[in-house]
């Protein structure tokens, strides 16, 4: 009941969401006077209205315009009803006969949405959080309040300091609607009403993009279907280990697409690689140079909403380019793929502050810790064979070792794939006979190349920092090597043999689907509980925080203490005991002198000399170099959990006044000497 309460103000958010960037887009494509059927005006008018709705907050943010966003867009959109009156509604009756599409869009969008819609909403004690929402959907909250405030925005984890080392153009996306329409909770934006608008672009652009390429509409409905409901193999795992058939997702490494708007980065980057990949198809089939135009606003700037997205789609549109110059002798595509990589090597740069590499070669990384991790597949026996082979030093014990590490790798690749390794199949025909054909289809070697290249990274090179989370460039190989496998998937319904036929759907269905499943069971099954929570107490006081202070303090809390959570033995923990997150950012609207230390760790911030400095002076043991630290920082408050409280504060040593306390927190202002 509490989270259908939530959702009463969708519709209204709908609404304003078609008019802030569906009609901006449908705008650019009317111009280009070029056909489309109506799924793929839908996915192009959506997208390209996200990406100069995101343009348009960075220049007015940029030059102190921001007072004209909002009548902007009603001018705009006066214009285009006056122009083209209701010809840009029509597009929309297609879901009237379309049902099948909309049908799993619908599902599609509640099974990727539930890892997102539960969390940050009250429940009676206070607002829970699970899986890793109240970590990364927190971070997100305290961006989209940066964003409303200033652009370009601050980092609300690490004060006065610019955001950098991040790729937060959807945040923008998100913060600046926040800011034009405040009417909207920024946790239900988050949690529940972007996750829509997300899920249905991915959905609607994949069967747009799909249906063009293989002239085939049911192909398109099938390739939907698998980017929303096709698992890993990490069933197979968890039921010889425990006897559970549901579960195991990341058994093998990669989060699948199921689970992709815990990330919204990411998820906005799915829809603008394929929608991406849709305009460009369009260029080959028709050589007309709007489609460039058109396929540089969607993958011009990528690296801005996800660095992953960005690399593997310049990779992609380079080996096109190439291929192009060889077969037409045309320099056309080899120039588009020129701009469109630098475009996005200086997006890249704006975003970053450090010159050093984010990836470090480090290759079979994932392979190794896959075999050995307790969490996943435990093998230690094939470990220690793979070593002892190696110490023996012999060529026949390095035959062996072969055989073990490609053992491990199909384990890694099959695994991780699923059942859309039935994509195979259209592999061994494209590349047998018809392999002298691909070498002249640019747009196939492009298609092929972005997966292969979103494959290979996380086989070789690991991030700084969260040395795990380049495992996310997997996610565009799963999402590409599931329109493969709809060929294959589409080859088999129309098989004569009916019990053969029969009984592969039935096979694939039943192998597809238990970790997509299992997801939903390990978070809100039978004995689960939210992992996370922000009592009512701690709302109290980051409400305090936020009306009663300026709002650009700056706030000191204690360093996240990782064995705090030992003294709660059930869940959900308070938030300050279950992970270092940014909490008091999001819900306090200040900025944190060091909080969320992950997070700011994966972003590429120096830690190691404030963590030392605020360990320091909460020891409470040299009371002038307290007093300095707090100047110089410009500490202005200091925010506590009393649970957290190892040393109480001298206040009058500290030249600190107690300003509000409940039974769960303390804020103390810095008094200027």
């Amino acid at each position: 009941m509490i989270l259908l309460n939530s959702f009463t103000l969708l519709p209204i958010f709908l609404i304003l969401i078609f008019f802030v960037i569906y009609t901006t887009g449908f705008l650019i494509l009317k111009l280009g006077k070029v056909e489309l059927v109506a799924e793929e005006c839908i996915a192009l008018s959506l997208m390209l209205g996200s990406v100069i709705f995101v343009f348009e907050a960075i220049l007015f943010g940029l030059l102190n315009l921001r007072f004209l966003s909002l009548p902007m867009l009603i001018i705009l959109n006066i214009y285009i009803f006056i122009r083209y009156k209701f010809e840009i509604l029509k597009t929309w009756k297609v879901f009237l006969y379309n049902w099948k599409l909309l049908s799993i869009i619908l599902v599609g969008i509640l099974i990727q949405g539930f890892i997102n819609f539960p969390s940050g909403i009250n429940y009676g004690d206070g607002l829970l959080f699970w899986s890793s929402q109240g970590h990364d959907g927190l971070w997100h909250i305290s961006l989209m309040q940066e964003i409303v405030k200033s652009m370009p925005p601050k980092n609300p984890i690490y004060a006065h300091e610019v955001l950098y080392n991040y790729h937060y153009l959807v945040d923008i996306f998100m913060g600046e609607f926040a800011r034009i329409f405040p009417i909207f909770s920024l946790l239900d934006l988050y949690f529940r009403f972007f996750p829509v608008v997300l899920s249905f672009m991915i959905g609607v652009s994949v069967f747009s993009f799909v249906s063009l390429w293989k002239k085939n509409a049911l192909i398109g409905l099938i390739a939907t279907a698998f980017t929303y409901f096709i698992g890993s193999f990490g069933f197979v795992v968890t039921y010889m280990k425990h006897g559970i058939i549901f579960g195991g997702e990341t058994v093998f490494w990669a989060a699948q697409p199921n689970t992709i708007l815990g990330n919204p980065p990411h998820a906005i980057a799915f829809s603008f690689i394929t929608a991406y990949f849709l305009s460009f198809l369009k260029y080959f089939r028709e050589r007309n140079k709007f489609w460039l135009i058109i396929a540089f606003l969607l993958g011009g700037v990528l690296t801005g909403f996800k660095v992953s997205g960005g690399i593997v789609l310049v990779f992609g549109v380079l080996a096109a380019g190439l291929f192009d110059l060889i077969n037409t002798k045309k320099l056309t595509t080899l120039f588009f793929a020129i701009l469109i990589s630098i475009t996005n090597f200086i997006t890249f740069k704006l975003l970053t502050k450090s010159g050093e590499g984010h990836l470090i070669f480090l290759p079979w990384w994932f392979i190794r810790t896959m075999v050995v991790a307790g969490n996943r597949l435990d093998w230690l026996d094939l470990e220690l064979r793979r070593q002892t082979y190696l110490a023996a030093g012999t060529w026949h014990s390095y035959l062996r070792v072969l055989q073990l590490e490609t053992l491990a790798f199909l384990i890694f690749l099959i695994g991780n794939t699923g059942m859309r390794i039935i994509a195979l199949y259209e592999f061994i025909r494209i590349f047998g006979k018809k392999g002298s054909l691909l070498l002249k289809d640019p747009f196939e070697i492009s298609l092929l190349t972005t997966m292969l290249v979103a494959f290979l990274i996380p086989i070789f090179f690991v991030q700084q920092g969260i040395i795990y989370n380049n495992i996310q460039f997997m996610q565009y190989y799963l999402l590409i090597m599931g329109f493969y496998a709809a060929v294959v998937f589409y080859k088999v319904i129309h098989i004569k043999n009916a019990l053969l036929k029969i009984f592969l759907i039935v096979l694939i269905i039943i192998l597809s689907v238990p970790t997509v499943i299992g997801n939903l069971v390990e978070f809100y099954g039978p004995g689960t509980t939210a992992l996370a929570i922000v009592s009512n107490a701690q709302l109290q006081s980051l409400d305090y925080l936020k009306n009663n202070t300026p709002s650009d303090a700056t706030i000191l809390s204690y360093p996240f203490d990782k064995y705090l959570k030992d003294k709660y033995q059930q869940q959900p923990r308070p938030i300050y005991a279950w992970y270092s997150t940014s909490y008091i950012s999001a819900f306090g609207l200040r900025s944190t002198y060091l909080s969320a230390e992950e997070q700011a760790l994966i972003t590429g911030y120096p830690l190691n000399d404030r963590l030392e400095k605020m360990n320091k002076f909460f020891s409470q043991v040299d009371f002038k170099w307290n007093e300095e630290f707090l100047a110089d920082e410009k500490i202005d408050y200091i925010y506590l959990e009393k649970p957290q409280i190892k040393n109480q504060l001298d206040l009058e040593k500290n030249h600190l006044v107690k300003i509000f306390e409940n039974n769960e927190s303390i804020i103390y202002k810095v008094k200027k000497i």
